[in-house]
């Protein structure tokens, strides 16, 4: 691996880890997934997701990051480094940061 693969995945990684607990409030505040008409969650998933599902999710990301990076050569190559990027990072990111609370993709 070069040194400017080996810094773009060290600054992933970095940005990962830091932006996970920084600012993802921020970040993600404006939400598609906000709709009025929706009753309130479950009382049980929000819990799961508070104590289980969103910790894993923080835990993901530098896994899913280091994954990325070592995926990135092959995926450079043959041209496809943003679905790529989205489906190995960006996914386990919306999941951990975007979804609402006791809502989403585990608990339709």
């Amino acid at each position: 691996m070069n040194r400017t693969a080996i810094r773009a995945c060290t600054g992933i990684i970095l940005i990962a880890i830091l932006g996970s607990g920084l600012g993802a409030g921020l970040a993600f505040g404006d939400m598609p997934y906000n709709d009025p008409q929706t009753p309130p969650p479950n009382p049980m998933n929000v819990t799961a997701d508070a104590l289980i599902l969103r910790p894993v999710g923080l835990i993901m990301i530098p896994v899913m990051g280091l994954v990325y990076c070592i995926s990135f050569p092959f995926a450079k190559m043959a041209g496809n480094e943003q679905e790529t990027y989205q489906s190995v990072l960006g996914d386990t990111i919306d999941f951990t940061f975007r979804r609402p609370m006791g809502r989403g993709e585990p608990f339709d």
